[in-house]
């Protein structure tokens, strides 16, 4: 059973970056009207599109063979982490509104991040 729940937590982290990395690499103009996210930079969004395709991909390298790269675990539960503190914080300041959409994934990726932080300590 917590193989089938790590799996799925894998696909739902691997969607998300990947979905926002398309986004952020090859349609700035839509980040603001689906995920609140406003473009004031081009440049610095689509390195941060990267960086998000990066993640994602490693989400699929972990799929691959759960075993052999279970210390990188660690490395997705920081990436989801970060995507609960970052727009939390960012709310906080009043940089970011805080919409639906900013702050209905918060839940989710402590939850995801929690899943990780469990099946990367589990040796």
């Amino acid at each position: 059973m917590a193989a089938i729940v790590l799996r799925i937590a894998l696909v739902i982290g691997a969607c998300i970056d990947l979905f926002v990395a398309v986004l952020a690499l090859f349609a700035q103009q839509l980040l603001g009207p689906l995920l609140d996210i406003p473009v004031k930079d081009a440049t610095l969004t689509a390195i941060a599109g990267g960086e998000f395709a990066v993640v994602g991909l490693l989400y699929v390298v972990i799929l691959r063979d759960i075993e052999r790269f279970r210390p990188l675990l660690w490395l997705v539960a920081l990436d989801q982490l970060f995507a609960a503190l970052i727009p939390g914080a960012a709310i906080v300041r009043g940089d970011l509104i805080g919409t639906w959409k900013t702050v209905g994934p918060i839940p989710v990726n402590v939850i995801l991040c929690a899943i990780f932080v469990w099946q990367a300590a589990r040796r």
